[in-house]
């Protein structure tokens, strides 16, 4: 695999990690107060109006939720048919992908996926 092929992948491997960091922060320093002002100003807010402001919100979530879904169909993939990977490792690699996602993915990129592949060696091992 060449080495932007990796970056690449690490870019994204590290993507849900960093979006749900962002959109945490996102929500406590600009959503939350938001709606604690619409609470008192307005009283009873319409659903509309809340949807509205929130609209690029949802659809970076959904965004991200289709980049993970991505990610894990493709990382199970690689673990499963990459040949360094032991049999036992395979299953708890694929458990983890699916469990812990967002925290399994930067692990298996910088573990199985960033170190170059090393040489056989010429030696008779013994």
């Amino acid at each position: 695999m060449s080495k932007s092929k990796k970056v690449f992948i690490g870019f994204l491997a590290f993507l849900p990690l960093v979006a749900s960091a962002i959109f945490f922060i996102y929500f406590f320093a600009s959503l939350f107060p938001e709606i604690l002002r619409m609470e008192h100003e307005h009283g009873d807010v319409p659903p509309e109006f809340f949807l509205s402001n929130m609209m690029g919100f949802i659809a970076s979530i959904i965004l991200l939720v289709f980049v993970q879904l991505g990610l894990m169909i493709y990382f199970i993939i690689h673990s499963i048919n990459n040949k360094r990977v032991k049999n036992e490792e395979r299953i708890i690699w694929v458990l983890l992908f699916i469990f812990v996602s967002t925290i399994a993915y930067p692990i298996y990129w910088g573990i199985r996926i960033w170190p170059e592949e090393k040489p056989e060696s010429n030696f008779v091992k013994m």
